[in-house]
């Protein structure tokens, strides 16, 4: 087991107990200081501190069979200096599990947010005023185990809605997913997955599309040590006016772990995206990968470190932007009631090309302290 999924029964919060459900909920304060507030290009950074309140609960059924639980939470932030950048945000998700039989479950997924654009994001406009949006979610999947094969199969959809004047990026995602898990051996799988999903933007009917991600590949466990899934493919996204993006597919994650107090992980994934966003509305190819080392100094001492990088590749203008994503931090909890955290984070990214959007750095240093029911 991962040093984060580990259980810690001494510094685990116990929650309380209301009938059939669990109740947990946190209370996390923090504060950062960032030296590039707007993610500005070089020489036109602002630096600030923000303060950041979010509480958070959640309650979830203890039912032998069957499950039901609610989510919610909220973050209100604040600046020392640019309060134009003050933004509340919340989100509420409901999810339910029905146990047909021992071998199949349906599982319905409904979620409301209230959200708000990061200035990091690449595409971000430089607005006064954060861009603000709500997004609506749902989901329904099946699975079915039989022998030593799994089947399953989702269909979601998700809604954003941009507010003010960025409304000409309001969209809806409608994704069908089919997915057939074989184990070969009780260490080794094999996994097949079909994708089709369709993006409708209501005000930028340019960038609607359909498309198309087909995946094979393996699952394995080597000695209980390390664990993961890698899956290769192809992906086709048609677009109604700009053509077609086509390419390779990559979908991987492992975990090794190292020893019983080292946790490492590693990610990689290519696919077709695009976005209404500041500078363009335009299909790109995202290229990701990434490692993550998760350790536990002491029991209630963990430390972590990760890094993300990848590109974009844009089609129908000349511009590729690069980035990378770099954290470290510590946790450590007191008592099953409080834990705190340290974290710094550097984000950056350079956009090249005729068409090139922006290059900027970002670092942010962050203290939070964390109060659990």
């Amino acid at each position: 087991m991962s040093v984060r999924d580990r259980p810690r029964p001494e510094y685990d919060p116990l929650g309380t107990r209301l009938g059939g459900f669990n109740l947990n909920a946190e209370l996390n304060l923090g504060i950062a200081s960032t030296d590039n507030l707007f993610a500005e290009p070089s020489g036109a950074e602002d630096d600030d501190m923000i303060y950041t309140v979010r509480p958070w609960a959640r309650l979830a059924s203890g039912w032998s069979r069957h499950a039901l639980s609610v989510e919610g939470g909220a973050a209100f932030k604040s600046h020392a200096d640019f309060s134009s950048e003050d933004a509340d945000t919340h989100f509420i998700r409901g999810v339910g599990r029905l146990d047909v039989g021992s071998s199949t479950s349906v599982t319905g997924v409904l979620g409301f947010a209230h959200e708000v654009e990061p200035r990091t994001d690449p595409d971000s406009p430089l607005t006064p005023d954060p861009v603000e949006y709500d997004r609506n979610d749902m989901s329904v999947s099946v699975a079915h185990t039989f022998n030593r094969f799994r089947i399953s199969a989702e269909a979601a959809q998700s809604q954003y809605d941009f507010e003010g004047l960025q409304d000409f990026r309001d969209n809806d995602e409608t994704v069908l997913r089919g997915r057939l898990e074989a184990e070969v051996t009780p260490r080794l799988g094999v996994v097949f997955q079909a994708t089709h999903d369709e993006r409708d933007y209501d005000n930028a009917p340019v960038l609607n599309s359909e498309g198309q991600t087909y995946m094979a590949g393996v699952t394995f466990n080597l000695t209980d040590l390390m664990r993961g899934e890698l899956t290769v493919g192809q992906f086709e996204r048609d677009y109604d006016a700009l053509g077609t993006t086509d390419g390779l597919a990559v979908a991987g994650e492992l975990e090794w772990y190292v020893t019983r107090l080292t946790t490492l992980t590693f990610n990689a994934d290519r696919n077709a995206e695009d976005v209404v966003g500041g500078a363009t509305g335009l299909p790109y190819v995202e290229t990701r990968y990434g490692a993550r080392v998760d350790h536990e100094l002491l029991r209630n001492v963990i430390l972590t470190a990760s890094l993300q990088a990848g590109q974009r590749e844009y089609d129908v203008i000349d511009r590729e932007d690069e980035f990378s994503y770099a954290e470290i931090g510590a946790d450590y909890l007191l008592n099953r009631r409080v834990a705190l955290e340290a974290r710094y984070r550097r984000d950056e990214v350079e956009s090249s090309g005729a068409a090139a959007y922006r290059d900027y750095e970002v670092n942010t240093l962050s203290l939070g302290v964390s109060l659990r029911l």
